[in-house]
């Protein structure tokens, strides 16, 4: 949160990631770093579980639990299905898709590790991404390598950008190419996460 103290830290996130019989289960968890919490409380639970097949990650469900305090911003599911081209909304509202390409809000970052890793020369990555607006194409723009420090540890990472998404991170090779740093404004708030954990099992 921008103050005049300048840019607070946030908070912390734990990503676990589990593949196995050509599925994968990816969990994220954040919160308030625990010395701010009275100053802000937050937190934050996504799930997203897919199929993988011929190499390519395939969603078929999402789901977001997050909190300030002790209010419920954002509690929803997304059941995707990709060979028909379309979302259902909390099992109430579907959308239509462009293609079977359907990307959630945390399986984007799979989805980038992967593309990155694929194709290190690419300077823009884009998805069809869908959240509680409906399915939106987005664009990440690689702006190149950048050291950072997290506790006082320097990390060589990449660092994109997604200015629709007002949404900035670093992903770091030591880490599979996952995010390490994300940075996201949502109005005049501003918000800083900081990888705490990464569990990957196979």
């Amino acid at each position: 949160s921008h103050t005049n103290l300048g840019s607070i830290k946030l908070g912390i996130v734990n990503y676990e990631l589990i593949m196995a019989n050509q599925a994968y289960v990816f969990t994220s968890s954040a919160k308030t770093n625990i010395m701010l919490q009275a100053l802000y409380d937050f937190s934050a639970n996504e799930t997203s579980i897919g199929l993988i097949k011929d190499n390519q990650l395939i969603g078929s469900y999402y789901k977001i639990n997050e909190k300030k305090g002790e209010l419920l911003r954002e509690n929803y599911e997304l059941s995707i299905y990709p060979e028909e081209q379309y979302v259902s909304f909390n099992n109430e509202i579907n959308w239509k898709a462009n293609s079977n390409n359907i990307v959630d809000a945390l399986s984007v970052y799979l989805h980038i590790s992967k593309d990155i890793q694929k194709d290190p020369n690419k300077q823009v990555l884009s998805y069809q991404i869908v959240d509680k607006k409906g399915i939106n194409n987005r664009d990440f723009f690689i702006e190149g390598f950048e050291t950072i420090y997290i506790e006082n540890n320097e990390i060589e990472t990449i660092r994109i950008n997604s200015p629709e998404l007002r949404l900035i991170f670093n992903i770091s090779k030591e880490h599979n190419f996952m995010p390490v740093n994300i940075e996201k404004s949502n109005g005049k708030s501003h918000y800083r996460l900081i990888l705490k954990d990464f569990n990957q099992q196979f």
